[in-house]
């Protein structure tokens, strides 16, 4: 068996405070910025060349990883050197299971204790043995990724057929159709409502921990909606919240866009039947076909337009009043059922990636604190 050696973390790998970087001068660059949260932003200049970045405010004790040169605001730590006795890729994946969250200033804004931190014990391998196990645990990460950005060249797929054929015209058939003030004939443009119902869920009461307990019913909220496919939620509810709250069980495919909170405005469909909270507009197709590929890129097209109409008195939110008066240009129905028929190709290929992911996550996941306490030998 191989023999584990007891360290401290702070011996092994200081932690070293990130530096303040506004938003302003995050826009552009070739580096990576981190905040607690991951990636915020890029910078032309660099802290590291390559190290563990964590969460110290905000998103306490997060723990990202990141292979290239990157620069680490203030509401993070990193490490960007560790002790010739251990592996960095190694350490990453050892520091997922120290629940560094806990481990906070209890102040009136929680953050993470360097110094509580530099104390936790960690066992470690010998050299070889860390870097056996980093590679087993990287392999799951690379195929992860791998599919990350297959899934992203799909998605920008729909994207540009959408914008072919309905914001350059060169739609099938485009070379013998008529154009009337300045649109295809036959084409509309109408209020939102006057082609997709739409609704909001509800938050059962958190007073009610049975409500959640055991629950059957992914319940959405907004952090979750990133412009994709929701194949599962952090947050299950069970039927009698349902029954006892605004909550309500809504279609599988619908499409969902986030009227406030951090991720305002960001789209995803519904893969299965779901619930969600208050802060959701959900949208149904009130003809009897689906179109809701074409709603998703629509909206996503005119994001920045919906933000503009969105600022309130004291924080930027959308309604579903306003967004039921907003306009859409819609094509012709036969135009719109190919266009579904198209994409739908492109997203049942996504929606495989996702599911793929998400066992390699569970595989990747259980294999994880076996190998790092020592139980399975490599």
């Amino acid at each position: 068996m191989t023999k584990w050696e007891e360290k401290r973390l702070g011996e092994v790998a200081p932690f070293i405070y990130g530096k303040a970087l506004t938003a302003e001068k995050r826009k552009s660059g070739k580096y990576k910025v981190f905040s607690s949260a991951g990636v915020c932003g890029f910078s032309d200049n660099a802290l590291a060349k390559r190290g563990i970045i964590i969460g110290r405010k905000g998103s306490v004790g997060t723990v990202f990883l990141s292979e290239s040169p990157f620069y680490c605001i203030d509401t993070a730590f990193y490490i960007d050197n560790v002790d010739d006795c251990c592996d960095m890729k190694f350490l990453f994946y050892y520091m997922t299971l120290l629940n560094l969250e806990s481990y906070n200033n209890d102040a009136a804004v929680p953050g993470l204790n360097r110094n509580l931190a530099h104390k936790l014990k960690i066992k470690i391998p010998d050299l070889p043995t860390q870097q056996r196990i980093a590679d087993i645990l990287s392999a799951y990460d690379d195929l992860i990724e791998n599919n990350n950005k297959r899934i992203a060249l799909l998605e920008k797929a729909a994207q540009e057929l959408y914008k072919e054929w309905f914001v350059r015209f060169r739609f099938p058939g485009h070379e013998t159709t008529r154009f009337v003030n300045g649109l295809p004939e036959g084409w509309t443009r109408k209020k939102i409502s006057e082609f997709y119902n739409t609704c909001s869920g509800g938050t059962p009461s958190r007073s009610k921990p049975e409500y959640y307990e055991n629950g059957v019913y992914p319940w959405v909220k907004t952090g979750e909606i990133k412009d994709s496919i929701i194949i599962d939620a952090e947050e299950y509810i069970t039927e009698n919240a349902i029954r006892n709250s605004s909550a309500k069980l809504l279609p599988a495919k619908s499409v969902v866009m986030a009227m406030y909170g951090v991720n305002i405005g960001m789209l995803a469909y519904f893969d299965q039947e779901m619930t969600c909270n208050q802060a959701c507009c959900v949208f149904s197709d009130k003809r009897k076909f689906s179109s809701r590929h074409y709603l998703f890129q629509y909206l996503l097209s005119i994001r920045e337009y919906l933000l503009l109409i969105g600022f309130g008195a004291a924080q930027q939110n959308l309604s579903q009043d306003l967004i039921k008066r907003v306009k859409i240009l819609m094509p012709t129905d036969g135009l719109v059922t190919a266009f579904e028929k198209k994409v739908d190709d492109y997203y049942e290929s996504i929606r495989n990636l996702m599911m793929c992911n998400q066992n390699l996550t569970k595989q990747r996941d259980l294999l994880l604190p076996r190998l790092m306490s020592g139980k399975l030998e490599v």
